[in-house]
Order: structure tokens, then C-alpha cells, then sequence
């Protein structure tokens, strides 16, 4: 960890992942809670959880994450975890998931957008302009 800035995504990071695992364990039951919150707070997941090793640019970086997520996604729709014969409910099936949905395309996007915007204008915010 280079900078002061660091601490911030470690924990944002820590509780994005924290929240992942409440959603799969306590809130299994709920789908659309389970499915769509889960699916938002693992691009803001990802992308703090790079910017703790990395601190590159932001933009290039959430389109990078929101890339990926897309990516996975739309594997889903080809069910590339079964053409590559992972075992259903084993951990690499269950990561790259089984099920294409426009609307988790929708969540990707908006966390990558939340993500981005929160370290953009709260943790990295630009010094003040001097007159």
C-alpha cells in the first residue's frame, strides 16, 4: 500500500466483500435481493479491491472492471461453465455463473459507476483551484 488513499479501498474493498458473503449466506432466499445487489456490489468489489495494488487511472480501470463483468455475463448466455464441464455447484461453476440477464448488465454498470464517482470525487478528489 503506496499511499494514504489505500486505506480507503482496503476497507471499502473489506465491507463490499463482507456484504457479498451476508447476501449468499443470510439472504440466499431472497433472489432478487441475492441476485441483483450481489451483482452491483461485486464490480465496486473488484475495482477497490484492484485500486489497493494498483493506483493507475480510475476511467480506464472501471471500464477495464465493467468489461469483465460483461464478459462473465455474456459467457453465461453461451453456458461456458458447462461447455468447459465445471461441476454445478462446484466454486469455479458458481463464479462464472449459468444464468445471462440484461438486468445484472444494468447492475454492473451502475456499480461501476458508484465505484468509480465514490473514488473519483470522494477519495481521490480533485486539490482546490487556487484563484
Amino acid at each position: 500500500m503506496k499511499d494514504s488513499k489505500a486505506k480507503y479501498y482496503v476497507w471499502i474493498a473489506a465491507i463490499a466483500f463482507f456484504c457479498e458473503v451476508l447476501i449468499a449466506t443470510k439472504f440466499a432466499g431472497f433472489n432478487h435481493v441475492r441476485g441483483s445487489l450481489s451483482d452491483f456490489l461485486v464490480v465496486i468489489f473488484l475495482y477497490f479491491l484492484v485500486k489497493v495494488f494498483w493506483d493507475g487511472p480510475s476511467c480506464p480501470l472501471a471500464l477495464s472492471i465493467l468489461g469483465f463483468a460483461c464478459a462473465v455475463e455474456i459467457s453465461q448466455h453461451f453456458h461456458l461453465a458447462d461447455a468447459l464441464g465445471l461441476r454445478r455447484g462446484g466454486l469455479a461453476s458458481i463464479l462464472l455463473g449459468n444464468t445471462f440477464s440484461l438486468l445484472d448488465i444494468l447492475m454492473y454498470l451502475a456499480g461501476t459507476v458508484v465505484a468509480y464517482l465514490f473514488d473519483t470525487f470522494f477519495i481521490r478528489k480533485p486539490a482546490p483551484r487556487s484563484a
